[in-house]
């Protein structure tokens, strides 16, 4: 496998990264490192080999030793899954998440000051 092919798909899967999940890093493996657990251990796993892929093709010697067949199956996982990402769904579920959390805070601060409204005498 050639330098120019990893570094191809390196940049490919590095910007579907940013585009579909928002990561931003310098590298594959500083993006990866910030979606963290936004990424399922399998599609994490074939990022982060995409990453060791990308640091081996800088070394002549260590790109001989890359086996294509793995970095194949490492960009097509992740791809397929960060093809399938939905933008959208994701903002509307962060959204539904942040008012959810809202509405139980207001709740409990009610609450709390009803109780003491009732133990000092005034309800």
């Amino acid at each position: 496998m050639e330098k120019v092919v990893v570094d191809q798909l390196v940049a490919r899967i590095s910007a579907l990264l940013h585009e579909k999940l928002g990561m931003r890093g310098a590298s594959l493996e500083a993006r990866v490192r910030r979606a963290g657990r936004a990424l399922p251990s399998r599609v994490r796993r074939a990022a982060k080999d995409l990453a060791t892929a990308e640091r081996m093709a800088k070394e002549p010697k260590m790109l001989l030793r890359l086996d294509p067949q793995q970095v194949s199956e490492s960009y097509e996982i992740c791809l397929m899954y960060l093809e399938s990402v939905d933008e959208r769904a994701l903002k509307t579920k962060a959204l539904f998440g942040f008012a959810a959390s809202l509405i139980v805070q207001f709740v409990l601060i009610a609450g709390v000051a009803i109780a003491v409204l009732r133990w000092r005498g005034y309800i």
